[in-house]
Order: C-alpha cells, then sequence, then structure tokens
C-alpha cells in the first residue's frame, strides 16, 4: 500500500538547510562575538557569545532530531521518529533557561557595585561585535521565517525563537555600546544590559517547555478547540452525529485525530467518499493531517441511538 505523507515531510528539504544556515551562522557569531568580549571586557557581550554555544548545541540536536524524522516511519516507529522534535526542543529550553540563570548573577553584582567586574568596558568593540552579529542573524531569521508556517514544527520554531530573540539581544548590544559611547562613566549599564539579555533568553525557554509539554501530554494542540472540530464535521452532508472524538499531536505539524461518525446507510463506496470529504475538511480547517474516521451506518428515518451496521471507512494510512 503507498504511504501517505500527510503533510508530515513538507518543506522538509528547506527546514533542514535553513538549520545549517543557523549552525554556520551560529559559529561565525560565536567567534565573533567571542574576540569583541575579550577585547571590550563587557559582561554583555560576555553573556551572549557564551550564549552561542547552547544555541549551536540546539541547533545540531535539531538538525539531528529531523534528520532522524525525514527518515520516515519503520515498522518499530510507525509514526515515524516525530517525537524527538520534542525531547529536542525541550532539551533547547532547558540549556537556554540554564544560561540565562547562570549569567543573571554576575549581573546583578555588577549592577550592585555600580560597574563592571572585569575593568572598563570598550564600546568600539562592542560595537565590532554587535553589527555583524546583528546582521548575521538577522539573516537566519529572514531565510527560516519564509518557510510555510504550517510546516513548522515544533524544533524550527524553537530555532526562530532563538533568531529573534538573539535579533533583540544584538540591538541590545548596540544601546549598551551607544550609551557607553555618550556617556562613559556609566559602566553598571554593561551590567544592566547583560542582565537584560539573561531575561531575554528565560523568558524564551518558558513557550519551549510549553509546547513540549502539551505534546508529551497529548493536550489537544493549541488553536484547535474540539467542539469546533466536531460541529463542522457535524455540518458535512450526510453526516447524522460525531462522537468519540479525539485530537492531540505527535509533534505540532503532525496533529492527530479519531472519530466515530454516524451517518445515512450507504454503500461502501459512498462512505470512502464522505470519509476522504471529513479528511480534506479537517485538513484544510484545522491542519489536522492525520485523521481516522470510523463510520456508524443507520438507516433513514431511525430514531435508534445504535447503529445498524457498522461499517469502517478510515482515512488513508
Amino acid at each position: 500500500m503507498p504511504e501517505h505523507s500527510h503533510g508530515e515531510s513538507e518543506a522538509a528539504g528547506r527546514i533542514l538547510r535553513g538549520l545549517v544556515v543557523a549552525i554556520v551562522i551560529t559559529v561565525v557569531a560565536l567567534l565573533v562575538e567571542a574576540i569583541g568580549a575579550v577585547l571590550s571586557r563587557s559582561l554583555s557581550v560576555t553573556v551572549d557569545a557564551v550564549h552561542n554555544v547552547p544555541d549551536l548545541f540546539a541547533f545540531v540536536a535539531s538538525y539531528i532530531a529531523l534528520a532522524a524524522t525525514a527518515r520516515g516511519r519503520t515498522d518499530e516507529q510507525t509514526f515515524g521518529s516525530h517525537r524527538l522534535e520534542v525531547f529536542a526542543a525541550l532539551l533547547n529550553a532547558f540549556v537556554i533557561l540554564t544560561t540565562g540563570a547562570v549569567f543573571a548573577y554576575p549581573a546583578v553584582l555588577g549592577l550592585l557595585h555600580g560597574t563592571t567586574l572585569a575593568g572598563p568596558v570598550d564600546p568600539v568593540w562592542i560595537l565590532a561585535a554587535a553589527i555583524p552579529t546583528l546582521f548575521l542573524r538577522g539573516g537566519a531569521a529572514i531565510y527560516l521565517g519564509r518557510i510555510p508556517r504550517r510546516a513548522r514544527d515544533l524544533n524550527v520554531r524553537s530555532v526562530l525563537l532563538h533568531l529573534a530573540t538573539d535579533v533583540v539581544i544584538a540591538a541590545t548590544l548596540l544601546v549598551d555600546a551607544a550609551w557607553l559611547l555618550l556617556s562613559p562613566s556609566s559602566e553598571w549599564i554593561d551590567s544592566a544590559a547583560a542582565l537584560v539579555i539573561a531575561g531575554i533568553l528565560v523568558y524564551e525557554s518558558i513557550p519551549l517547555f510549553r509546547g513540549g509539554w502539551e505534546v508529551l501530554t497529548e493536550r489537544v494542540p493549541s488553536g484547535i478547540s474540539v467542539s469546533t472540530v466536531s460541529k463542522a464535521l457535524g455540518s458535512a452532508p450526510h453526516v447524522r452525529e460525531v462522537h468519540d472524538l479525539h485530537v492531540w499531536s505527535l509533534c505540532p505539524t503532525l496533529v492527530c485525530m479519531t472519530a466515530h461518525v454516524r451517518v445515512d446507510e450507504m454503500s461502501v463506496s459512498e462512505g470512502a467518499r464522505v470519509t476522504e470529504g471529513l479528511r480534506r475538511l479537517v485538513e484544510e480547517e484545522f491542519g489536522i493531517v492525520h485523521a481516522v474516521f470510523e463510520l456508524e451506518a443507520e438507516p433513514f428515518g431511525s430514531s435508534s441511538t445504535r447503529p445498524s451496521i457498522s461499517p469502517a471507512a478510515v482515512g488513508p494510512t
């Protein structure tokens, strides 16, 4: 039997290429900011430079997870390796959270002392690190941002979130440098910028944890209402009733559902057409790419609450 993709592999090649771009750019940004951190003696640049290391680890983990998923299903993993993407995203979130929490401490100490802990800060070298980093990250974010929204899994969203917040962090470094150029005695601003960056990293991890938890606990995905799905199915031609409806996701781009659908009595071929119409409806309106329906046929005019026959008509496998 031919295997249907159900949208799982949409834009897979572009996603993997985008991750390669993100990995290369992160390596370059790490080198640029490492040099800038040493020469500028800036805590804020140091935080951002070190934060590139877990970013690089996170992007590589995302690439490995997506590459494993792209290999498709096996007899042992009939849905493929989609859950690897979720575990990679949760690992990313933990690394980001830890980085932010660790660097918040020296930033607070710097604010309390009113100066930096490593000596006078050179704003020129902050600019030398921040400007190319801003352009590199912005270019990677634009590239990945062109991937269709529905094709983005949790890993791609985590990478985009990384890059978007990294652009904000680079902008924070620019503000830090500009402030010090205008007011050289205000060295506390560098610690303040480092604390802002640490706060951004902590905040960045929250939606990643939430998204991963939603998938692993098999909650109904955000943006989908079971009652709305049931109402839409119930309004389809030949449908009398919808019950035992379940919606969950293996990863954010592979949303699944099952449902029992009571329909007018019909032939097997007519039931197959009804099933195909229902599958197309939930995919187009709700992004549910793997739907299985069990049709319960009941004679016209019957008021019985139990079906007279129960032929199974399921969505594509």
